[in-house]
């Protein structure tokens, strides 16, 4: 009696170890094809790797076309992905974080065709965080790079896209182009960097578009050097020094209309935070072009802000009576503004209001 209980106790055992293998062996990945999350990764139904570097193993272990979802988390580690034809997918920059365990690249791409979305790339003191190698057709969205020698970094890379990234606060460049031609650059916002915003060398046939670059510190906003054939538009640039251009590059494209990125109604060339320029017109560009340092490059639709419509003293973007009244009440006090100076005497007087008032009613252009 006392065996067949012994038999019946290990066979119950050995049941209970059966179902959980099979259980560990069915993990679902409800994302795609392969999952990971801080302690290891697994495919779709699929066991369970346990793993201290598991985006890494789980690069290894795949296959070209998978799609790798990586969970929310904070990990370490610098990421080879020399595989072509993958995705590797975080759930947010909010939530997943990757810095790098040495002082080299978080993510290095030395193949094509690949995409890497939603992380926050962090420490990579030695290189770019996100640093595609001879890497052509990837797509870089939505990560936040920061904290890092270079925010992303190409080199002898191309037909890449670039797109909603921030890259700000790096020791360097927060994106850099080095001998990579034919990207696109879109949406994506470079502040606060040691050197600079956007820098392009020995680089050509890119467009950027929709970028902001702001607050960058020892040399430009975006810099050109020994680059040409790039089209740069409808970008906000706000530094002590916006821009430099060494080469021929096309700064503006044709007035065409559209909402730009400060908020006119027609796209044409860039936003620059020290124009001097003016808008008489009111159609959003202003009436002079702006000049690029370096080598004689100009923006010659440079986009200008509502509230640089010649006469709108209040600001709102259009011409009203209320801006006459501003113009009146300046000139019984003697102030002097040069936005309400609109006859260009000198001097704002009662003249000045009533051609305010008079372009208020379209009775005059000014």
């Amino acid at each position: 009696m006392k065996a067949y209980t012994i038999i019946k106790t290990t066979a119950l055992i050995l049941a209970l170890i059966t179902a959980s293998i099979t259980t560990a062996a069915a993990i679902s990945c409800d994302c795609d094809d392969i999952c990971v999350n801080e302690t290891g990764w697994w495919r779709d139904s699929g066991a369970f790797n346990a793993s201290v570097v598991p985006i890494q193993d789980a690069m290894n272990n795949a296959s070209s076309g998978d799609i790798i979802c990586v969970k929310a988390g904070d990990y370490n580690e610098n990421v080879e992905i020399a595989t072509a034809y993958l995705t590797l997918a975080g759930e947010g920059a909010d939530v997943v974080t990757v810095t790098a365990a040495s002082d080299d690249h978080v993510f290095e791409v030395t193949d094509d065709h690949v995409n890497i979305s939603g992380f926050n790339v962090t420490g990579a003191t030695k290189n770019g965080a996100i640093y595609l190698n001879e890497a052509d057709h990837c797509n870089i969205s939505d990560n936040t790079a920061s904290n890092n020698k270079r925010g992303i970094y190409l080199e002898f890379s191309s037909d890449n896209i670039l797109l909603n990234n921030t890259a700000s606060n790096n020791d360097y460049n927060g994106i850099e182009l080095y001998e990579s031609s034919n990207n696109t650059l879109t949406g994506n916002t470079a502040n606060s960097n040691d050197y600079g915003g956007i820098y392009l060398e020995s680089s050509s046939n890119n467009t950027l578009l929709n970028n902001t670059a702001s607050n960058n510190y020892y040399y430009y906003g975006i810099e050109l050097y020994d680059s040409s054939d790039n089209l740069i538009y409808n970008n906000y640039w706000s530094n002590t020094n916006n821009a430099y251009d060494n080469g021929v590059n096309t700064w503006n494209t044709t007035k065409t209309p559209g909402l730009n990125i400060i908020g006119g109604s027609f796209i044409g060339g860039n936003y620059w935070s020290d124009y001097k320029g003016n808008d008489p017109d009111g159609d959003g560009l202003g009436n002079m072009s702006y000049s690029i340092d370096g080598d004689g490059n100009s923006d010659y639709h440079p986009l200008c802000p509502p509230s640089s419509v010649k006469g709108d003293l209040n600001g709102d973007g259009t011409l009203t009576p209320a801006d006459a009244a501003i113009a009146l009440r300046l000139a019984a006090t003697g102030a002097h503004d040069d936005a309400a100076d609109v006859s260009g005497d000198g001097a704002v007087t009662s003249l000045d209001a009533l051609m305010i008032l008079q372009a208020a009613a379209d009775m005059v252009e000014l």
